[in-house]
């Protein structure tokens, strides 16, 4: 059982569950995806975790690569050559 509370407001019950979120780092993004080590640039930025293809992926290893990634809390920002991965490191489900 997880730490909550239930509120009742005019015979409403309201449950809420109050949990940390996971914090994710560098070493764990790395790991996660080290099946495309030398498809990837992955470093800490300043936005957060910044993974970035070192070339053309294609249609198969982007869907895969975009998969992990967004399991991992993150978003694709599409800006043609600066385009990237980022996971902010306090948003991993």
């Amino acid at each position: 059982k997880e730490d909550g509370a239930t509120i009742t407001v005019d015979n409403y019950e309201i449950m809420i569950t109050i949990k940390p979120k996971k914090v994710i780092t560098l070493a764990e993004v790395q790991s996660q995806l080290s099946e495309f080590a030398n498809d990837l640039s992955i470093a800490l930025e300043a936005e957060g975790i910044v993974v970035r293809p070192v070339g053309f992926l294609g249609r198969e290893k982007f869907s895969a690569i975009a998969e992990k990634i967004r399991g991992m809390g993150g978003t694709y920002i599409s800006a043609g050559k600066e385009s990237r991965f980022i996971i902010t490191e306090k948003t991993s489900h």
